[in-house]
């Protein structure tokens, strides 16, 4: 069996932090977009009844799954995944993410998802189709041997490749030498590409990115402010049965609850809806000053937007849309007036020592210190071949300020920025760089198959993929 052309589709799963793409390769982007949040419920086991029967084994249905754990006196809990997973009101459902720092910690969850996209959304059998999965250049080797195990023992699949994110956002560019900046919900991290192989000693990453961005700005929401002297609630459809219209905007709305639903809806998914609206309101709001930065004097001046929350309140936004993007380009000037980070962030940060919170710098200084941290030699190229890619990147005006800081930090230099103009190819640019990557001709003495792995352990898939 060849495990490319047209013999056998190779799939490619793309683990983020926010989404999870997964789709055939040689396709021009993922069939799948799927959550990396998961909701689940537990219950004692003589409270829920198992529906196979069999008291021990998983039970799969449109990305419901459920796990019997040993004795009757020990807890059932029952996963869902994929897009009716967390988007879907469940009575006293928690909701978590198997990523950590881009780097899957949780695979219970993270295997429930990839028997969900393979079997149920992707209709294919594992057994007859490779698969090649993206991992960040930080990826441990701890996390690679859990996926490992996930693939081959799980899934049963043939064969397995693990491709590093920064080359694939690369490829999916055409330069196979290039300095990634890849601006993602978790991370940003800028990761110098030369001729196909990452070079570890320049690739930087920073927590700043969307989630950062959304918990400042769900400090501001859930706080009056000197335009609005009412918190707002926030809230999702779910949980809102009736509004009425408001007649002018900024007035306070006055939305009937569903309160069936109120008293049985968890913290953990009040906050992950709560957030899934700020970033709504990101997506359609937010720009960044493309000149000389933030400044609450001009700001005044600058264009506003309608927007309107699902609970019926609505307002022009002004100087919101770009105070608190300036994060990216003036962390910190931005951190000396701000709320607390997340907690999940807290302990990211906590936990490796190579960035915090209050060493936080912009995106520019970021591919600055990092092309600065290669060879001589080829830092010419790296910045002459920029390739910007993350959901985040996408924010209008990032791509021309960080091409006029970079020009005021190396201004001998020139200076090239790529940046697909097709939104999905920037958020999806490594899933598009696996699908070129999987579908070549001469990939195929790559792939780690099963047999070799059961021969000669995890060793070979650690020496194979670099």
């Amino acid at each position: 069996m060849v495990y490319n052309g047209d013999e056998v589709s190779a799939l490619v799963v793309d683990f983020g932090s926010y989404t999870t793409r997964a789709g055939y390769a040689g396709e021009d982007c993922p069939r799948i977009v799927t959550p990396s949040f998961y909701g689940y419920t537990e219950t004692s086991e003589g409270e829920s009844s198992n529906t196979n029967g069999t008291g021990g084994e998983d039970v799969v249905m449109d990305g419901e799954q459920e796990k019997t754990v040993g004795n009757t006196q020990q807890k059932t809990r029952k996963y869902y995944v994929g897009d009716d997973g967390v988007g879907v009101w469940r009575q006293g459902m928690e909701v978590g993410n198997f990523m950590q720092d881009g780097v899957v910690n949780d695979p219970e969850p993270a295997s429930r998802l990839l028997d969900h996209i393979l079997h149920d959304r992707l209709g294919v059998d594992p057994t007859e189709h490779p698969l090649m999965i993206t991992e960040p250049a930080w990826n441990t080797p701890k996390a690679r041997e859990l996926m490992t195990e996930m693939v081959f023992e799980g899934e049963k699949m043939p064969a397995l490749y693990f491709g590093s994110a920064g080359v694939l956002s690369a490829f999916a560019a055409g330069k196979p030498t290039a300095l990634v900046l890849d601006v993602g919900y978790a991370n940003s991290s800028a990761v110098p590409i030369v001729d196909g192989y990452a070079l570890r000693a320049g690739t930087m990453r920073q927590p700043l990115g969307s989630q950062l961005l959304i918990s400042q700005l769900h400090s501001h929401f859930k706080n009056p402010s000197s335009t609005r002297s009412f918190p707002l609630s926030l809230s999702s459809r779910h949980l809102i049965q009736k509004r009425d219209p408001q007649p002018d905007p900024g007035l306070q709305p006055k939305p009937l609850f569903r309160e069936d639903r109120l008293s049985n809806t968890t913290e953990s998914w009040r906050s992950w809806s709560e957030n899934g609206v700020i970033e709504q309101w990101k997506e359609s709001c937010t720009e960044i000053v493309n000149y000389k930065g933030f400044d609450f004097q001009t700001a005044k001046d600058l264009p506003q937007v309608l927007y309107e929350f699902p609970d019926g309140y609505h307002q022009y936004f002004g100087e919101e849309r770009y105070r608190f993007t300036e994060m990216l380009f003036d962390p910190k000037n931005y951190f000396n007036q701000s709320i607390e980070p997340p907690a999940t962030l807290r302990a990211t940060t906590n936990t490796d020592h190579s960035h915090s919170l209050k060493d936080l710098v912009s995106l520019s200084q970021l591919v600055h210190d990092s092309i600065m941290s290669c060879d001589v030699d080829v830092r010419a190229a790296l910045l002459q071949n920029i390739v910007v890619v993350g959901n985040t990147s996408l924010t209008r005006g990032l791509i021309e300020r960080l091409d006029v800081e970079l020009a005021a930090l190396m201004p001998s230099q020139k200076i090239k920025i790529h940046s697909p103009t097709i939104p999905f190819e920037r958020k999806y640019a490594s899933w598009v760089g696996g699908s070129v990557l999987a579908s070549l001709g001469t990939f195929h003495q790559l792939w780690v198959t099963k047999d070799e792995y059961e021969e000669h352990g995890m060793n070979i898939v650690h020496q194979r993929c670099k």
